[in-house]
């Protein structure tokens, strides 16, 4: 989810390499999402940590989350949003990257949607597409105004 939402607010653009890294990850999400404390993980980390840019943002949002004791179930994207996402990657999808993950829990939802932003061919603008992360940043300035 820090990812998310560092991608939506990064200003510059991915480089053709970070863009087929970021893809290679959204392929192994997508075939092994078990695998993501084992070995997706670390390959995502190593994307974020390339780009200082992205890095910084990605800092920021994983220390407010880490503070988050419960996730309200009404941060989940939307069904209607997942299909928004999928129509503006409608080309990647039609090269047969649509997420094959059951939607089961929070995680599997959270994966699904990086798969279809991973395998966009311009990820950064189909992540702006990504409305729910807006709930989320919301959910995160009222936190921490508290807190």
């Amino acid at each position: 989810m820090a990812f998310l939402l560092a991608f939506q607010g990064l200003n510059t653009a991915l480089s053709q390499q970070e863009k087929q890294n970021l893809k290679e990850v959204a392929k192994k999400l997508d075939s092994q999402p078990k695998a993501w404390e084992s070995y997706i993980q670390k390959d995502l980390l190593e994307i974020i940590a390339a780009n200082p840019e992205l890095n910084q943002a990605y800092q920021f949002y994983k220390h407010q989350l880490d503070k988050l004791e419960e996730i309200p179930n009404d941060l989940l994207p939307t069904d209607a949003e997942i299909s928004r996402l999928i129509s503006c990657n409608q080309a990647s999808i039609l090269k047969g990257f649509i997420p094959k993950s059951e939607v089961i829990d929070y995680a599997s939802q959270i994966n699904n949607v990086a798969v279809i932003i991973g395998n966009s061919e311009q990820p950064e603008e189909t992540v702006k597409q990504a409305t729910f992360l807006d709930r989320w940043k919301q959910l995160l300035s009222n936190y921490h105004s508290f807190n």
